[in-house]
C-alpha cells in the first residue's frame, strides 16, 4: 500500500470511531489531504453524526471548500452545512486530546497535497519533522506562494541545500510548489479573514525557522499581523510603507519620477496628459493580468472599459529588462542581474539573456532608493535604442524569472535567507555571469 492510500485508510478509520475527538480529527486530517478523496465517508459522516461538535467543524471546513467542484456529495455537503453555519452552534468545550490520527510522516513517504486546515485544529502530524530530529538540517524554511512561478522557483533553490527542510503553503491544493517542498500545507487567499492566523499556525506546524513570502500582497498583511510572527519566525520584509509605493503603481510613479529617474508618462483612469501609443494595466494588479495595448482612441476607450480600476502609461520602445536584486536595509544593491525578457508570455519570462549595462543598474539602484526598498525585488524596465534607460515598475519580491539569476551564479536566495539567519552577506556569491540564456519548458510533478 503505498503513502498516500495508507493515510487515507487512516482518516477513513477515524472518522468511524467511536471517539468524538477522533472523528473531529479525522475530518480536520481529510481537509488536509484533499475532501474530494474522502467525500463519500465525510457524507456518511454528516448523515449519522451526533456530535455538535463534530458536525459543526465538517461544516466549517465544507464552507471553506467552495472552489471544489459541485459534484452530488459536494452539493450534498454544503446543503447540509449551511443550517448548521446560519445556527451558528456553539462550539462544546474541548473533548481531551485523543491520540493522533497520524503518526509522524515516515522516511519513505512523499510529501502530499493536503487542503485547507481548520481554524483550531488538533495536533496531527507536523508538517516537517523537527529540526532536532537531524543534527545535519539547520532550519526550516517556509515559503508561501508555492503555486506561482516564484514560489516555486524559491522551494527549488532550497530543495537543493541540504542544510534546510522546506515547508511550503499555498491557497491552490493542487500547487506544484507543495509537492516540491518536502512538505505542504493548504492556506487561506491573503484576502481571508483569517490568513495570517492560518498562516502562522502553519509556520507553528512545521517549525519553521524563516518565512519567506513569494506573494507581495501577503506580505502587507503579514506586517499588519506582525504579532502572530515575532518570536515564530524570522522574515526580513521591506516596510508597508515601501510596500505600499510598489503595489499601487500610481504611487511608484511618483516616487521614481520624484527621484528623477525616468519613467513613462501615467495617469490614472483616462489618457489625459499621457502621449500615446498607450498601455493601460489595473493600478493594483499583478503578473501581467488584464494588462492591454492600445494604438488609437478607439482601442484606448476600449481598454479603459475593460480594465479594472485602469491606469493609462506611454507604451515604451526598445528592449525590455528584468534585474533581478537582493538590497540591503539601507537600500543599497547587494546584488543585482540584468536579463532581457526575449521572449514573454502571460507575463512570465519564458527566454531569457543575463547582461551587463551601468546604466541599467544605476537606473535599477536609484528606484530602489526611491522607493526604500529592501530585500529580494525584480525591476523592469527598457532600454531605448539610444541607450537611455526608462523603468516601469518593481515587485518587492522574487521574480517569476528567477531560475536564470541563480544559473548565472547569483544566489539570492541563499545569501536571502542565510541573512535571516544572521550570516553575513557574502558579495562573492551574488557575482553573476552574462550571456547565459534560458528557455523554459513545462514539466510536471507526481504524487501519490
Amino acid at each position: 500500500m503505498t503513502a498516500g492510500r495508507r493515510a487515507r485508510a487512516r482518516v477513513a478509520l477515524a472518522l468511524v470511531s467511536d471517539d468524538p475527538a477522533r472523528r473531529r480529527a479525522g475530518v480536520q486530517l481529510a481537509a488536509q489531504q484533499g475532501l474530494s478523496h474522502h467525500l463519500d465517508a465525510l457524507v456518511a459522516l454528516s448523515r449519522a453524526e451526533p456530535d455538535p461538535g463534530v458536525r459543526l467543524e465538517l461544516a466549517r471546513i465544507v464552507e471553506r471548500s467552495q472552489w471544489m467542484p459541485p459534484d452530488e456529495r459536494m452539493v450534498e455537503l454544503r446543503l447540509w452545512a449551511q443550517p448548521i453555519l446560519d445556527a451558528e452552534t456553539p462550539e462544546p468545550s474541548a473533548a481531551p486530546a485523543a491520540e493522533p490520527v497520524v503518526a509522524s510522516p515516515e522516511p519513505e513517504s512523499s510529501p502530499t497535497t493536503p487542503a485547507a486546515a481548520a481554524p483550531a485544529p488538533a495536533p496531527v502530524a507536523p508538517l516537517v519533522p523537527p529540526v532536532s530530529e537531524s543534527a545535519s538540517v539547520r532550519a526550516v524554511i517556509l515559503v508561501t506562494g508555492a503555486g506561482g512561478p516564484a514560489g516555486i522557483s524559491v522551494i527549488r533553490a532550497l530543495m537543493r541545500r541540504p542544510e534546510y527542510r522546506v515547508a511550503a503553503v499555498d491557497a491552490d491544493e493542487w500547487a506544484a510548489g507543495l509537492a516540491l517542498a518536502h512538505a505542504g500545507q493548504v492556506v487561506p487567499r491573503a484576502d481571508a479573514p483569517d490568513f495570517a492566523e492560518r498562516l502562522a499556525t502553519a509556520a507553528a506546524d512545521a517549525n519553521a525557522a524563516v518565512l519567506v513570502p513569494t506573494v507581495a500582497e501577503e506580505m502587507l498583511l503579514i506586517l499588519r499581523h506582525r504579532d502572530l510572527f515575532d518570536g515564530l519566525v524570522r522574515m526580513w520584509l521591506p516596510s508597508a510603507e515601501a510596500l505600499a509605493r510598489c503595489l499601487d503603481k500610481v504611487a511608484f510613479h511618483k516616487s521614481v519620477a520624484a527621484a528623477g529617474i525616468s519613467t513613462p508618462a501615467t495617469n490614472a483612469g483616462s489618457g489625459e496628459g499621457v502621449p500615446g501609443p498607450w498601455i493601460v494595466k489595473p493600478r493594483f494588479g499583478r503578473g501581467s493580468r488584464q494588462v492591454e495595448s492600445a494604438d488609437n482612441d478607439a482601442e484606448l476607450s476600449w481598454a479603459l472599459y475593460r480594465v479594472q480600476q485602469p491606469i493609462v502609461q506611454t507604451r515604451l520602445e526598445g528592449r525590455e529588462f528584468t534585474a533581478d536584486v537582493l538590497v540591503a536595509p539601507d537600500h543599497r544593491l547587494l546584488g543585482c542581474v540584468p536579463r532581457w525578457r526575449v521572449q514573454t508570455k502571460a507575463g512570465i519570462s519564458t527566454q531569457g539573456l543575463t547582461f551587463y549595462e551601468e546604466e541599467v543598474v544605476k537606473a535599477v539602484a536609484a528606484t530602489v532608493a526611491a522607493v526604500g526598498m529592501e530585500g529580494p525585488a525584480n525591476v523592469q524596465g527598457f532600454m531605448a535604442p539610444d541607450g537611455s534607460v526608462s523603468i516601469v515598475e518593481l515587485n518587492p519580491r522574487f521574480s517569476g524569472g528567477l531560475p536564470l539569476s541563480l544559473a548565472a551564479g547569483c544566489d539570492l536566495v541563499g545569501q536571502y535567507v542565510g541573512a535571516i539567519l544572521g550570516d553575513p552577506v557574502d558579495p562573492s556569491c551574488l557575482r553573476y555571469r552574462t550571456g547565459v540564456r534560458m528557455s523554459r519548458y513545462f514539466d510536471e510533478v507526481f504524487e501519490g
